[in-house]
């Protein structure tokens, strides 16, 4: 599902463990009691998920470009998982 559109689908106790869902866009999508372990959710759009808890999210992983709904919180272990993309800015070169 990477990277697709799923706008006001009904996900409502659906089991997305491990389940792609990198850059998709998840606005209006009722997601109570679905199973998020494991998800990954890279730059995912959840901004506007219906029933979305902080416990499903601490279940996923995600990064800096996930976006939240302001009442949740992004997950530590997002922060201190390095994206395998990502060059370090110690590592990276100077461009001339």
């Amino acid at each position: 599902m990477k990277g697709a559109s799923l706008c006001g689908a009904d996900l409502r106790g659906a089991y997305l463990i491990a389940a792609d869902l990198r850059g998709c866009n998840l606005s209006g999508t009722d997601v109570l009691g679905a199973d998020f372990r494991d998800a990954r959710l890279e730059g995912a759009d959840l901004s506007q998920t219906l029933y979305l808890t902080q416990a499903q999210l601490n279940s996923a992983s995600g990064n800096a470009q996930t976006l939240l709904p302001v009442e949740l919180v992004r997950p530590s272990h997002w922060l201190s998982r390095r994206d395998p993309g990502c060059v370090p800015l110690s590592r990276a070169k100077a461009s001339p």
